[in-house]
Order: structure tokens, then C-alpha cells, then sequence
């Protein structure tokens, strides 16, 4: 009598242990504990559920398009219909059975089961909240308005459950009512402040109403009581992430990783390093989890870490194998992007053109992006008409000061060799937006004053002239920074002054030249003639 009940002990700390787990997002537990407690033959069918929501918790994890996905919720279908076949009256087999609908987006089977759970469980608490969560995930006043009755059901039976304020927390969550989610996620705290959960919930309420410090406070605080709370460490990773404090959100992701090994907290920890711009850590991480496992997602960063980092020619390497792989329509905007970037700097240039052109029809949000890198690529071809195109619409979407000067240039490019100089007046309007906007940025006044000049070439006009003073009244401050800017304005200055005979203002310009450039030819050829016209004065 007394070695049954030690295995009935056995088998119930076990399920404690195994529920915990779930909590925890440590699935593989879960599913060794309840492989233990199924072999032991454990009478409570709880067993099951546990074993299911841990499939659904696999799922959840897997990435779209993994064969293993369809897999996994055929397993949890197949453990909560076990239960089910044992006691067709058992709320939580058809709690498990309608979660395992919408998923699979049959949405009045799941309503039908969830009609079950509320009929065979509603003189217990913990089936009420749970099928409650589950009208949650349904959403819509229907599923809302459900839930929330279900959970106030449970409330008359035991106020002080914290796991029916949570219930009303993730319930305020989902419609948006972050304040009210919050009320109750601390009331969960304040009845139970030694319970680990209660206070994650807490920081995930937080962090969506992005109060970043209490966020942070809430999970420090799981993890001091419960320092194996792995998705505590992982949000941490976030707030700090968010916060640029890089190197604390990397701790926390190691510690995450640390607890959960597998493949997606190691995919999402390579997302942070890749996010966080660690790009030869991303590729050392990724790496190493490929070498057992393939995963399209790491395949992805692999090649897009690989571009950032200016490994171009493996970074195409491995792209190219990633788009052979991924079924076209899950192809999205930013693998074009990012190949369509590897071409470029690898001199494919008219390649390059076709893939930033597939980013922007896949995604129009990637234009402001993405316009001004096939302008770089059709400048490189000597397309100048299609880069201006490009530019004016990288303009449309985003007027920064770098996209009207890259404009201003192509438009100059445009002149020289279409020999229009109505580009020059389109390149002076273009380089006019940044100077104003920028009144203290040399090069623009470099720019302007060679435009100027295409549209006076004998300099009789003197239509550079102030924009080359500018040059030189602004650029002096920094003569190593602006040399080539002033040797410029400076030559212009000295011919200009010359073919004016003011010999005195020419002679002093082309002395500053050779002062900036001692070879300078102009200045060697100029000085000597000019020193003697003034000589004869």
C-alpha cells in the first residue's frame, strides 16, 4: 500500500513539474516527464494536455514552411484525442482538440469543442480559465465576450486566483487595454508576489506600453525567483536591445540560450545579433547551429549578415542557396534587397538593377530604401537618366538631404554628357535644397560652383564666383578636411579674377593654391606672370 502511494506522489510531483516546465517554454521537459508519467501509467488524464501543449508550444516555435509543423500539431491533436477517448466528458481534451482548430483555422469546430469544455468543466476553476484563454485566441466580441464571462464564473468560485487575473490581463491585453492588462497582471503580484509568472506577465504588459524600465524591472524580478525562467531572460534581451544597451541584452540572450539550446531561442538569439549589428557573431552563431539542423530563417540572416559584414561574394553564396530552397512566395522584399546589394558591390551591376526593382515591387514600403541604391547601381552603368528617375522617386517617399544631392550630381553627370545644360539648373535647384536646409556644408557650395561654372565657361559672367567664396569662408576652418574643396575654388578664383584684370585679387588666389598644392600647375604657370604685371603697375 505505502510503495502505491509513493508512486502516486511520484507521479503527481511529476506533473507539477512538467506543468512548470510548460510555463517555462521548456518543451522538451515537458514531453520527457509526460513520456515518464504515460509509461508509469498515471491515471490522471492532465498527462495528456500537458503533452499536447507542449506540441502546440513546439509549433509555435518552428518556422513557416518546416515540414515538422504539420507533424507537431497532428501530435498534439493525437494526445489530447487520447484523453478524450478515455473519458469523452474530460473538458481539457476539448480545450486542447479547439486550440488545435484555429490553428488549423476551423473556427466552428473549435467553437463546438470549446461549448464541450465550458459544459464538462464548469465547476472547475483552472478549466474555466483555461478554456477561457482559448476563447481569447478565438478573439472577436464573441470569443471576448466568452472569455470574460468565463473568467468572471471563476472568480465567484475563488477571488484570489492568480491565474484568473492573469487570464484578465492576457483578455485586456489582446483588445488593447494595456492599462486595465497592467491592473490586473499587479493585483496577480500582490496576491502571490513569490510566484515567478505573475511578474513576467507583468513585465510583457509593461513592455507593450513601452514602459522599458518597469518592464525590465518586472522580469529581473521573475528571474531572482526563479533564476531557470528562460523567456524572462529573452524579453530582458529585448528591453535592452531596445535600449542600445547591447552588451546586457547579449548576456541575457546567452543566459536564454544557455537554458534553451534549441533551435528557436538560437534563431532568435542570431536575430539579435544580427539586429544589434554583431554581424561576425551572427555568422559564428549561425553557423554552428547549421552545422546540425538547416533552417531557412538562419539561412536568410546568414547571407544578409555576410552582405552587412562585406563578405559579398559569400553572402550571394549563400542567398542563392536560400532562394532555392524557400518556396517564391515566401520570398519576401529584403532577400531581393540584400542580393540585389551583394551584386552591386561585386560589380554585377545591371543584375543588381533587377533585384532592387523585384524588393520594391514585393514590398513599396522598401522604396526610400532601396531607390537610392539602384540609383548607385544605374550611376555605375553610366544610366543617368534612370538613376535621376530613381532618385526623384527615393524623393517622393523620403526628401533627405542625401537623396537631392545625390540627384544634384546625376543631373551634373547628365549635363557633361548629354550636353544640355538645362541639367545644370536642375542640379543647382537640387544642390539649393540642401545648402538651405544645411547652410554649413562645404562640399554643396563645391557643388553649386561647378554647375555654375558649366553654365558660364568663359567665366565672364561670374556666376560661381560666390559659391566658390563660400567654399573658401567656410572651408578655411578646416584646410586639411576641405583641401580639394578649396584648391577648387581657389583655381576658379584665380582665373576668374585674372580674365576680370584684377591681377592683385588673381596673384593672392593662386598664392593660396600653391600654399594648399605646392605642384599645382596652374599656380606654377599663373604666379611668375602675375607677379610681373603687378611689378609694372
Amino acid at each position: 500500500m505505502r510503495g502505491i502511494l509513493l508512486v502516486g506522489l511520484a507521479c503527481a510531483q511529476s506533473l507539477i513539474e512538467a506543468e512548470l516546465a510548460l510555463s517555462r517554454e521548456n518543451y522538451d521537459r515537458v514531453l520527457a516527464l509526460t513520456d515518464q508519467l504515460i509509461a508509469a501509467k498515471a491515471k490522471d488524464l492532465y498527462v495528456y494536455y500537458l503533452r499536447g501543449q507542449a506540441y502546440l508550444g513546439q509549433y509555435r516555435q518552428t518556422e513557416e514552411g518546416d515540414p515538422r509543423r504539420d507533424l507537431l500539431l497532428r501530435q498534439a491533436r493525437e494526445s489530447f484525442s487520447a484523453a478524450l477517448a478515455k473519458n469523452p466528458k474530460y473538458p481539457y481534451a476539448h480545450i486542447g482538440i479547439a486550440e488545435v482548430d484555429l490553428l488549423q483555422k476551423n473556427t466552428e469546430s473549435a467553437k463546438a469543442s470549446l461549448s464541450k469544455a465550458e459544459e464538462y468543466g464548469a465547476s472547475e476553476v483552472k478549466a474555466l480559465v483555461e478554456t477561457a484563454r482559448i476563447y481569447t485566441i478565438l478573439g472577436g466580441k464573441f470569443g471576448m465576450d466568452k472569455a470574460r464571462l468565463l473568467l468572471s464564473k471563476a472568480k465567484t468560485k475563488d477571488p484570489n486566483n492568480t491565474a484568473i487575473l492573469r487570464g484578465l490581463g492576457d483578455l485586456w491585453l489582446q483588445e488593447g487595454v494595456v492599462e486595465l492588462a497592467i491592473d490586473n497582471y499587479q493585483k496577480a503580484v500582490s496576491i502571490e508576489p513569490a510566484n515567478a509568472e505573475n511578474h513576467f506577465k507583468l513585465g510583457q504588459a509593461y513592455a507593450r506600453a513601452k514602459s522599458y524600465r518597469d518592464a525590465a524591472e518586472a522580469f529581473r524580478k521573475a528571474v531572482e525567483i526563479d533564476p531557470s525562467f528562460a523567456p524572462a531572460y529573452r524579453e530582458l534581451g529585448e528591453i535592452y536591445f531596445l535600449a542600445q544597451k547591447y552588451q546586457q541584452a547579449k548576456e541575457n540572450y546567452q543566459k536564454y540560450v544557455a537554458l534553451r539550446p534549441e533551435l528557436p531561442a538560437r534563431v532568435r538569439y542570431a536575430t539579435f545579433l544580427y539586429l544589434s549589428k554583431d554581424y561576425k557573431s551572427a555568422i559564428e552563431e549561425i553557423r554552428s547551429v547549421l552545422k546540425d539542423t538547416f533552417s531557412l530563417t538562419l539561412q536568410r540572416l546568414l547571407g544578409y549578415s555576410l552582405i552587412e559584414d562585406g563578405q559579398y561574394e559569400n553572402g550571394l553564396k549563400e542567398l542563392a542557396q536560400y532562394f532555392e530552397r524557400q518556396t517564391p512566395q515566401r520570398v519576401i522584399a529584403k532577400d531581393y534587397l540584400f542580393y540585389a546589394k551583394g551584386l552591386d558591390k561585386t560589380g554585377q551591376d545591371s543584375i543588381a538593377v533587377i533585384y532592387y526593382q523585384k524588393a520594391i515591387e514585393k514590398d513599396s514600403t522598401l522604396a526610400n530604401e532601396t531607390y537610392p541604391e539602384m540609383a548607385n547601381a544605374l550611376n555605375s552603368l553610366g544610366r543617368y537618366r534612370e538613376a535621376a528617375e530613381a532618385l526623384q522617386k527615393a524623393i517622393e517617399k523620403s526628401p533627405s538631404l542625401d537623396n537631392y544631392y545625390k540627384l544634384g550630381r546625376i543631373y551634373y553627370k547628365l549635363g557633361q554628357t548629354e550636353k544640355d545644360t538645362s541639367y545644370y539648373h536642375k542640379a543647382i535647384q537640387a544642390f539649393s535644397y540642401v545648402r538651405d536646409k544645411k547652410p554649413d556644408l562645404v562640399p554643396v557650395y563645391t557643388e553649386l560652383g561647378r554647375c555654375a561654372a558649366m553654365l558660364d565657361p568663359e567665366s565672364t559672367e561670374g556666376r560661381a564666383k560666390p559659391y566658390y567664396e563660400k567654399v573658401i569662408e567656410l572651408g578655411s576652418a578646416d584646410r586639411t578636411k576641405y583641401k580639394s574643396d578649396l584648391i577648387e575654388a581657389y583655381s576658379y578664383l584665380g582665373y576668374f579674377h585674372y580674365n576680370k584684370e584684377e591681377f592683385d585679387k588673381s596673384y593672392d588666389a593662386y598664392t593660396r593654391l600653391q600654399e594648399l598644392d605646392p605642384q599645382n600647375p596652374q599656380a606654377a604657370q599663373a604666379l611668375p606672370y602675375l607677379k610681373e604685371k603687378l611689378k609694372r603697375r
